[in-house]
């Protein structure tokens, strides 16, 4: 589809946005879980099933949201949503270092990040759609996923270190204002407005054309978002925040050119047998995690671990992604939207799962 809303300059400093923000906010996201577990007093103290709350939360307003940011659209344009963002997430860092001081923040808090990334990601991906070719939709993803990686492959060393001599409020303050430096490219920008439409009819039509992403879907998010759970399984199990450090950013070295080979693999070999052979990675790798985790706890055998389903993972992402962009293409928004749903729903499953199975 050809894109209606912005120049090919202007997407260029979109993606210098993103590469910016996501600078920023690689310091601080693989340690809120952490961070929840170690604030608090004694009356007043986060566990592991609050964590699971928090993401529950968080996830079920990101799919609210997503429907508000294209209402939002409509009236002043995609772009323009990227620029609500940047009021959500400086907020939802300062919320966050407030949390230890007001506990009712901890309801706050998730709703304004579900808030935020609906209004980033949102606007981020229709983007992307209107500006791929369905026949390089493999490197285009493969350049999506790992280019970002690039600018951030030591956040998670130079965080631990920071948390460990200076504490978490040093480190929201780094993030926050990297944060603000990637509004700057798309400060100027402007956009057409859209004219999406969301009806009953419209969304059961396109259910029924799409009806084989929906399993699919859940089951993809709901193990894509165990590696939330497993982060916080290693945490609790070395009780180091420099250890996480050291495995973000080996994980972050490991996948940047993996994925982007996949990417142009995927464009040239049959993705289905590539879902297959990832979908059999993904199994092994994951019980490799739990013999890991329960019977052979070391820190060196959870970075191979770490790794190992974070590279298996990519095998089954990128073809099952290029698939389904280029079936959904033509639906543009209204499938970025409704595609949340399922989305959503796995990961709340996981989540929910996680808290019935706290005590094991």
């Amino acid at each position: 589809m050809e894109n209606k809303d912005i120049s090919k300059s202007g997407l260029t400093k979109v993606l210098q946005m993103m590469n910016l923000s996501n600078f920023g906010f690689s310091f601080i996201s693989i340690f809120i879980p952490i961070y929840l577990l170690t604030i608090g007093d004694p009356h007043n103290v986060y566990f592991f099933k609050d964590v699971m709350v928090w993401l529950v939360i968080q996830h079920s307003s990101l799919l609210f949201f997503c429907f508000v940011a294209i209402y939002f659209s409509n009236r002043v344009g995609i772009v323009k949503t990227l620029h609500v963002r940047f009021l959500l997430l400086p907020l939802y860092i300062l919320l966050l270092s407030l949390l230890p001081f007001h506990s009712f923040l901890f309801y706050v808090i998730p709703i304004v990040i579900g808030a935020e990334a609906a209004f980033y990601w949102t606007a981020l991906n229709i983007l992307f759609l209107r500006n791929t070719n369905k026949e390089t939709m493999g490197r285009s993803l493969g350049k999506f996923f790992a280019y970002p990686k690039l600018f951030t492959i030591f956040n998670s060393l130079i965080a631990a270190t920071v948390v460990h001599y200076f504490g978490f409020t040093t480190l929201f303050t780094i993030s926050l204002f990297f944060v603000g430096l990637a509004f700057i490219p798309v400060a100027s920008l402007t956009s057409e407005k859209t004219y999406f439409v969301f009806t009953l009819k419209a969304a059961k039509d396109l259910y029924y054309k799409n009806k084989r992403f929906l399993l699919p879907e859940i089951i993809d998010n709901l193990t894509e978002d165990a590696a939330v759970i497993w982060s916080i399984f290693v945490y609790l199990k070395l009780a180091s925040i420099v250890d996480m450090g050291i495995i973000g950013t080996l994980v972050s070295v490991a996948t940047i050119c993996f994925t982007i080979f996949l990417g142009k693999r995927t464009d040239k070999e049959n993705k289905y047998k590539q879902i297959k052979l990832g979908a059999v990675l993904v199994v092994a790798s994951w019980l490799l995690c739990y013999v890991v985790g329960v019977y052979a706890v070391n820190k060196y055998l959870f970075y191979v671990a770490t790794i190992g389903i974070s590279l298996a993972m990519k095998v089954f992402l990128v073809p099952y992604q290029v698939i389904l962009l280029n079936e959904a293409r033509k639906d543009d928004a209204q499938f970025i939207v409704m595609r949340e749903i399922p989305v959503v729903l796995g990961r709340v499953i996981l989540f929910l799962m996680a808290i019935i199975f706290n005590n094991n």
